[in-house]
């Protein structure tokens, strides 16, 4: 008569569970390196802010949410001062103060506040 081997039931739930583990890494979404929620509101920074401000997890990190939406109420009044005076800002200041920033205001803001400093998950960190 045969002994069983004590050792395989540990082999067995072994082998379970590193299957188990491979299963929950299928089913895990795939995160790039700037994969964001607010897209359009990306690229209206990208196109406006991002030569002189960089990507937007550098860009939009510059400020809390709160801060964000300030900076760009009232017709963008704080950002266009903040951006008054500095080196090559013309083509931002002239952006801030037309139609276009208005129709693109919300989105810009949906997309700075994701990237916010303060921002519940930190895109910084993907």
């Amino acid at each position: 008569m045969r002994l069983p081997d004590p050792a395989r039931p540990t082999l067995v739930l072994s082998a379970l569970l590193l299957i188990l583990l491979g299963l929950g890494n299928l089913e895990a979404r795939p995160r790039g390196k700037h994969v964001v929620k607010e897209k359009i509101g990306q690229r209206y920074y990208l196109r406006a802010c991002s030569a002189c401000h960089g990507a937007g997890k550098l860009g939009g990190n510059m400020a809390t949410q709160a801060e964000w939406k300030e900076l760009l109420a009232h017709h963008g009044k704080e950002l266009i001062e903040l951006h008054e005076g500095e080196e090559n800002t013309t083509a931002v200041i002239r952006y801030l103060k037309s139609p276009q920033f208005e129709k693109e205001h919300d989105r810009l803001l949906k997309f700075l506040q994701e990237f916010a400093n303060d921002s519940e998950s930190i895109p910084t960190c993907y």
